[in-house]
């Protein structure tokens, strides 16, 4: 036994070694081994048109957080792409379904990237405040995490508003962090039945990406304006466990991952790319499946691309934010609403089956940004306000329930909060009184 277990170090020191410690040649072409008909989003997201050319991500350190990570059995042999790992670990699919379309060689849209997996343990906010900060110490050029906190999160729930507040800003500040050691970070759009919006997909600069249909329609994940584009979230093939199971899956998570491929195959190309010029490319190379943004589609289905010649550089970005004047709060102008300045948002008394138009000014006055984004965070059953600025409650929705929405202006900073309360209607012999005015 003394002699067998050195052995077993030896060979798991070797397993989770890069690719050039395992005698891997670096220069060797590398010959495509994807189920184009089982992963059938390689097909869908022309990614098989590059990875036939020989773009495949090779040299690009992609991060990912998540649990239930390790070496995972991709088809035939352990995934030598896995460069390094840290952090506890879970038994869970989680993991291994987002690393392996990440980088898997069945699966995998990117399987030559140098994948760096961070197990985050118990989930908790420190925990990912240690992977965001350990995949930008290793150099990674786009981190994904297919997840999401908020204020009743494991490592928040307990604290108190103000700790809650400051630990969740913590978080954001570790993902700023990131980016400004130049990670891209993109992260999954949610799941939730209702327009909320989780940390970091709260932050300016994160890619939030939803999840649609094989058929392009809406997977029901939590449709709303902070979506920057959509891949593929439902009956998505995947690992489901380290030992190499597969199954399907659906959820936002499994679109986040085929978008992080898609990048490290941008960076592939051109290394230098900036988070501004990748957007860039996205938005120009998606498929548009709406007009303009949609709270279902973002800008549009994301594609596989070469990178253009003439793609818009970052002097060009800049130039434009320097221009951007952003609205930093708004006032509303119903008449009907309240202000209560305690808790510092506008209240209004709504029916079942009433509808609003909101009309609002925003500040300052010359402000660039004029739109509004609003999430709602505690009723599913509500109906989200639109860019139409339409607030309506479904008749069924009973008295005594309200609503909280906080109003976001396009870095997604929160400028406005309204809180609806649900209340009985009328007799059927009396005039309505005190409600918001209607348009």
């Amino acid at each position: 036994m003394k002699r067998i277990l050195p052995i077993l170090l030896v060979l798991a020191a070797a397993l989770c070694a890069p690719p050039a410690a395992r005698g891997a040649d670096p220069a060797a072409p590398y010959v495509p081994t994807y189920d184009a008909e089982t992963a059938w989003y390689l097909g869908e997201l022309g990614v098989t048109n590059l990875l036939d050319a020989g773009i495949t991500g090779r040299g690009v350190r992609v991060g990912v957080i998540d649990f239930g990570m390790g070496d995972i059995v991709t088809g035939t042999r352990t995934n030598v792409h896995c460069a390094a790992k840290a952090g506890r670990s879970r038994k869970a699919m989680h993991g291994p379904a987002v690393e392996g379309i990440v980088a898997s060689d069945v699966y995998g849209i990117a399987p030559e990237c140098e994948l760096y997996v961070y197990d985050d343990g118990d989930g908790t906010v420190d925990d990912l405040i240690a992977g965001f900060a350990w995949c930008a110490s290793n150099g990674c050029r786009v981190i994904n995490y297919s997840g999401g906190v908020h204020r009743f999160s494991r490592g928040v729930v307990d604290l108190s508003e103000e700790d809650a507040a400051a630990k969740l800003e913590e978080l954001r500040d570790a993902v700023r962090a990131a980016m400004g050691a130049g990670c891209v970070v993109v992260a999954a759009g949610g799941n939730a039945p209702n327009e909320t919006l989780t940390c970091p997909q709260d932050v300016e600069g994160v890619i939030n990406v939803g999840g649609i249909t094989r058929s392009r329609q809406s997977a029901g994940l939590n449709d709303n304006w902070s979506k920057d584009f959509c891949a593929f979230g439902k009956d998505v093939p995947v690992f489901v466990s380290r030992s190499g199971a597969t199954g399907r899956e659906s959820g936002s998570s499994f679109a986040a991952p085929m978008a992080t491929g898609l990048i490290a195959l941008l960076l592939q190309q051109e290394p230098s790319l900036t988070r501004d010029e990748i957007y860039g490319i996205l938005e120009s190379t998606s498929a548009k499946l709406a007009e303009g943004r949609s709270k279902i589609y973002g800008f549009g289905l994301l594609r596989a691309a070469r990178v253009p010649a003439d793609y818009k550089r970052q002097a060009a970005f800049d130039a434009e934010r320097a221009a951007f004047v952003r609205m930093t709060s708004a006032e509303l102008l119903n008449e009907g609403l309240g202000w209560n300045a305690e808790r510092g948002f506008y209240e209004a008394k709504m029916r079942p089956g009433e509808s609003i138009r909101l009309e609002y000014r925003g500040f300052p006055g010359n402000a660039t940004d004029t739109n509004l984004y609003w999430y709602c965070g505690n009723m599913p059953t509500f109906s989200p306000i639109g860019l139409d600025q339409v607030l309506s409650i479904p008749a069924k929705t009973k008295p005594g329930e309200f609503l909280v929405y906080d109003a976001r202006n396009d870095a997604r900073q929160i400028v406005c909060r309204l809180r609806v309360d649900v209340v009985a209607p009328p007799p059927a012999d009396s005039a309505p009184a005190g409600a918001p005015s209607k348009r």
